[in-house]
């Protein structure tokens, strides 16, 4: 098991820490795992890291290119990371 960090918005982030949100999506250029510990950071409106942290596992993933949120190169390039947060 390794320990990963990523950062979110405040408005995702409140939705894992309460349970709601389970999963994220990532261009798959992170070097996240199934089984992985993952610290969770919350960034404000500036995109600067607070001191919100939270730790989760993460489940089972899915990598796909069929999602249309980034450039056709960069999911070419890099494919797509479908995390479940546990």
């Amino acid at each position: 098991m390794t320990h990963k960090t990523i950062h979110l918005d405040k408005k995702k982030f409140e939705l894992v820490k309460s349970g709601k949100k389970k999963f994220e999506i990532r261009l798959g250029n992170k070097d996240i795992n199934e089984g992985d510990r993952l610290t969770i950071i919350q960034r404000d409106e500036q995109g600067n890291p607070t001191d919100n942290k939270i730790t989760k596992v993460v489940g089972h993933m899915e990598l796909t290119k069929n999602l249309p949120y980034w450039s056709g190169e960069d999911i070419n390039k890099f494919g797509f990371k479908i995390i479940q947060i546990n």
